[in-house]
């Protein structure tokens, strides 16, 4: 018997939820409970150390609880699918662990239950597909008064990439592109607005020096001084980042023009209408040298595709350039379902994530796909 049957947060409501998830397709599947606790950071990001519960495996391996549906179905994809982008629609339910935020009452582990998609050849057909399926459980689940917050993981780290930046911010700002707080406090860096770091003197040496060059060196003085780097990390990585930190510290500011024009990007929010959102990041885009008219059209789909299946899901939605809470391995349409805009708790959440069957593999697997969960545990205002 599922999860969900037997927890307390089985009640009538999910159990709703759960069958409208089902009438959109898919098998039900058990997925793993701990994880490599190195993937999932360098997946979901360093921000969520703090709110996962760890473990060791019998070979000393750092190991974490799950604290999504959404990596672990990816690693099972990887490690079972025959081929690539072989088509898979996946119901997934279980408990996952989180620690609560400071401040925030609720236990640290919960249901969730959702609809993981791999190898849609129509992608848009796909989000449209995830999307409903998300909006259609939390109203089957009795919930009202629900906005809709729409964002795209790939918009800052494709306009970042296509546009004309100067180094060492371009690289930079890449780094950090799908991650929003940590793309202010690089931005804010690099427009002069932070204060600037005094750096070392080794890294004052590497700053300048090619990769092999500096890991050499960095080696040196570790061997010399008798440590040994704490984790998985190697040599080469912390010298690279080192580097990196140096020569940030002693580069001229990001033009002024340049850097406003990623602020507005990353700022940006529906005050009107979706449609002049979207526009607008098409004209900001085009002041860095970057088309977005593809991008345009394809969002142009989707919503027409979402306003003839559900024309209230829209109703009270707006758009945002990069979301504050989106886990850093979305890399297309994305989506948060809250009652009453509250979007710090929503009850549903999901998107597109292409690269992350590719990463749990360490690049011996791809394949297209999208997902989304929701959270039986936050219906009814709780």
């Amino acid at each position: 018997m599922s999860d969900l049957a037997n927890a307390v947060t089985g009640t009538p409501p999910a159990q709703a939820a759960w069958a409208a998830l089902q009438a959109r397709g898919g098998q039900i599947i058990a997925l793993p409970t701990l994880l490599p606790a190195a993937l999932v950071l360098e997946l979901a990001g360093e921000d969520l150390r703090p709110r996962l519960y760890f473990a060791s495996g019998p070979d000393g391996a750092e190991l974490c609880l799950r604290a999504d549906l959404t990596i672990p179905a990816a690693l099972q994809y990887a490690e079972t699918a025959p081929h690539d982008d072989t088509p898979a629609a996946w119901l997934c339910e279980g408990k996952v662990f989180r620690a609560p935020k400071a401040g925030e009452n609720r236990a640290p582990e919960f249901i969730q239950i959702g609809l993981e998609r791999f190898g849609d050849p129509d992608r848009i057909e796909a989000d449209v597909t995830v999307f409903l399926a998300a909006w259609e459980a939390c109203r089957a689940a009795g919930e009202t008064g629900l906005h809709v917050r729409l964002a795209d993981g790939g918009l800052l780290p494709r306009i970042i990439e296509g546009a004309d930046l100067p180094q060492p911010w371009g690289q930079a700002l890449s780094d950090v592109a799908s991650h929003k707080n940590a793309l202010q406090r690089v931005l804010a860096q690099a427009m002069g607005e932070r204060p600037r770091r005094q750096i070392s003197a080794l890294e004052h040496t590497i700053a300048d020096l090619d990769p092999d060059r500096a890991r050499d060196m960095v080696d040196e003085v570790l061997s010399l001084a008798g440590l040994a780097l704490p984790g998985t990390r190697g040599v080469e990585d912390v010298a690279a980042r080192l580097a990196a930190r140096a020569r940030r510290a002693i580069a001229a500011p990001l033009p002024a023009e340049l850097a406003e024009t990623l602020s507005r990007l990353i700022q940006l929010r529906s005050v009107g209408s979706i449609g002049d959102s979207l526009d607008e990041c098409v004209a900001l885009a085009a002041k860095l040298g970057v088309d977005l008219m593809d991008w345009r059209q394809a969002w142009t789909l989707r919503l027409d595709r979402i306003e003839q299946e559900a024309p209230d899901a829209l109703a009270q939605a707006h758009f945002e350039a990069i979301s504050p809470e989106a886990f850093d391995y979305y890399d297309g349409m994305a989506f948060d379902i809250a009652r009453g805009g509250d979007f710090t708790r929503p009850v549903a959440t999901g998107g597109r994530y292409d690269r992350l069957v590719g990463e749990v593999s360490s690049g011996h697997r791809r394949a297209k796909a999208v997902g989304c969960v929701v959270r039986p545990a936050r219906f009814g205002g709780r």
